[in-house]
């Protein structure tokens, strides 16, 4: 079985330094996966939108050319 060694503090502060990035790129995945999720629920509510905007104007054209 190995023995346990002391760790000197330029190991304690690699350590750190790993654990403070990790950290940071676990909150940027985080805002990345916030950011496409707010996408998802968005471009289909404004291809609704042109949808209906193109539906509005031909009902009109229509409407104009019969009366």
């Amino acid at each position: 079985m190995a023995e346990a060694t002391p760790m000197n503090t330029a190991d304690l502060e690699l350590i750190h330094a790993n654990i403070t990035k990790t950290m940071a790129e676990t909150m940027k995945l985080g805002a990345e996966t916030s950011k496409i999720n707010a996408e998802l629920r968005y471009y289909p509510l404004v291809a609704i939108g042109i949808i209906a905007v193109g539906a509005l104007g031909t009902i009109a054209a229509v409407l104009v050319k019969v009366l």
